[in-house]
């Protein structure tokens, strides 16, 4: 049964994390090292416009086409994957990239205007890294310890997330030199301990049974996966309001300048509640079952999201990002370790292609859906819009666990 878990371990706050696999713990090293150095997509906006003087059309049309080629190369990892393994094309994908930093760090001086072009190069290898990386935490993981495994990737990647941002908005105020240069480091950095350090999986982890999708030899994607990957591209779209309708709120409510500080004090909160309360959900929801889980991210989120509709001074805000920020956790975590559990181990790649994929689109459909529902709507009833659309999700993942219970 997909969703029916050990009896929960008595662990105690980081002590879940151990008795991992050596790969998991280089794979965490290696996502806090990727992300603390993601400078280059972090500042983005402020590169095409502020240093290359690009108008606000242009940079988001070069942002639109970067989105596009990462969610092209997320879907194309998949075939590379199930024919070269994830190691190899990792490698590539990772190295590709750097070349393209590379070149646009020493392409500042001398062609600037090349600079866009290369980064949209390398977008498509860099979305590809994501989807990869999730296949072989699966394929380096026994399926009592994905969840841990999963957890422990995500609260790598908040480490990085907490700390890029003060490093890449020091090196874009001295040089973008520096910034493209480092960002190459750092991502070299990964590689190589990449190479050195992770084996090529053998498909090691978790091992199933054949699923009701496959006969006569032919693998192909449970429908059940389907439906769960259009519900997780309607999460994304909700998820997506928190950097879209979000700041615009707090800009209406306490001004431009008053507004983005306290926005950007919210989303260090947001951060810093990831860091602290990952282990201690993961070990809570641990007996519950990946689609219940995500059903109790739902009922956070409806309340997180409910309050600010409700909301007009900044205490209410910070409890309510508290709030969702459990549901944020549980999602990330869960989302993974169910679509990898109920894949079969040589499609996984593919299905975690999917789930990135997905997700991306989510989250490039949200400033539009958010802006349309926003000329005829406020912002109390576009909230009350996502609490509801959450609280959908939510019964849609209770009644999914229970179809798979029969």
């Amino acid at each position: 049964m997909l969703t029916k878990q050990k009896p929960r371990q008595s662990l105690a706050g980081f002590s879940l994390y151990r008795g991992l696999g050596k790969s998991i713990y280089v794979l965490f090293i290696i996502r806090i090292i990727n992300r603390f150095g993601d400078f280059v997509q972090l500042l983005l906006v402020l590169i095409l416009t502020g240093k290359l003087n690009l108008s606000p059309a242009q940079a988001g049309f070069f942002i639109s086409l970067s989105v596009a080629a990462t969610m092209l190369g997320q879907l194309l990892s998949a075939p590379i994957a199930e024919r070269w393994g994830q190691k190899r094309p990792l490698v590539l994908f990772q190295s590709m990239v750097i070349l393209s930093y590379a070149a646009c760090a020493f392409s500042y001086h001398s062609q600037p205007d090349l600079i866009p072009y290369l980064i949209l190069l390398g977008s498509p290898f860099r979305g590809g890294t994501s989807p990869l990386t999730n296949t072989m935490v699966a394929e380096f993981s026994s399926k009592e310890q994905l969840s841990q495994s999963f957890s422990l990737l995500y609260l790598g990647t908040n480490v990085g997330v907490a700390l890029g941002p003060m490093a890449a908005s020091f090196l874009y105020a001295r040089s973008l030199f520096l910034l493209f240069s480092f960002s190459a480091l750092l991502l070299s950095l990964s590689t190589i301990l990449l190479v050195v350090a992770i084996p090529y999986a053998k498909g090691i982890g978790m091992h199933r049974m054949p699923e009701p999708g496959q006969s006569g030899g032919k693998l192909h994607l449970s429908p059940v996966l389907v439906v769960f990957f259009l519900g997780f591209a309607l999460y994304s779209l909700t998820y997506g309001q928190n950097s879209f309708t979000l700041p615009l709120q707090f800009a209406s409510l306490f001004g431009e300048v008053v507004g983005s500080r306290s926005y950007a004090l919210l989303m260090s909160i947001n951060a810093v509640t990831v860091l602290v309360a990952t282990a201690f959900l993961t070990i809570w929801t641990h007996k519950f079952g990946q689609l219940y889980s995500m059903a109790l991210a739902m009922l956070f989120y409806i309340l997180g999201y409910g309050m600010y509709a409700l909301c007009s001074n900044f205490v209410p805000f910070l409890v309510a990002t508290c709030i969702w920020t459990l549901g944020e956790i549980l999602m990330a975590t869960n989302a993974n370790v169910f679509v990898n559990a109920y894949s079969p181990p040589s499609l996984r790649s593919r299905a975690n292609a999917y789930l990135t994929t997905t997700s991306s689109l989510g989250h490039a459909l949200s400033p539009s859906y958010g802006g349309l529902l926003l000329l005829v709507l406020d912002y109390r009833q576009l909230w009350l819009i996502n609490a509801g659309l959450c609280f959908m999700l939510g019964c849609g993942y209770i009644a999914l666990n229970k179809y798979l219970r029969k």
